[in-house]
């Protein structure tokens, strides 16, 4: 687990809301605290589809909401005149990229341990703050997927040139 102090807000904040920088992840949850408290449960709701649609992998193919789908609504609430007071979401990386990071690594393997590779963001008194997180299908002593995805994410961040600190 590593924590990235953002330290161009107004860029990241961009990147995050406006374009497609953060799209390969899912939307697990979030709060924003504005006016009012919004939650959003990222989960896809199985009454919403047509049983046809939820049976087929292909055309529902992740457990949650993809980002990209959900921006534009987080977008609506965080804009304007006011910062909300701060927010919360919690992303993970899409299945197919995390797989993708672990070939990249020469750790195939990872992909049968590791549940998910997460990333938390916090807005609070203007500053941004992310985390890294790992979930692990089962108990290990062995960190090798933490500092993989600690690495990865730091990566992506100054490739994206998104400006932070380690905190």
């Amino acid at each position: 687990m590593r924590s990235f102090q953002i330290t161009e807000t107004g860029n990241f904040m961009a990147r995050l809301l406006s374009d497609t920088t953060f799209d390969s992840f899912l939307l697990r949850e979030a709060a924003v605290h504005t006016a009012w408290h919004w939650t959003i449960d990222g989960h896809l709701n199985e009454a919403f589809f047509p049983k046809d649609v939820w049976a087929d992998s292909a055309q529902r193919p992740y457990e949650y909401a993809r980002w990209e789908d959900v921006r534009p609504y987080c977008h609506e609430i965080i804009k304007g005149k006011t910062a909300p007071t701060g927010f919360t979401l919690v992303l993970q990386l899409k299945p197919e990229h995390a797989l993708a990071v672990f070939r990249k690594a020469q750790l195939p393997s990872l992909a049968d341990t590791v549940g998910s590779l997460q990333l938390t963001i916090r807005y609070e008194n203007g500053k941004a703050q992310l985390l890294t997180g790992t979930s692990m299908k089962t108990f290990t002593l062995d960190k090798s997927a933490d500092k993989l995805w600690d690495d990865t994410l730091q990566t992506f961040l100054a490739a994206k040139k998104i400006a932070f600190e380690i905190a």
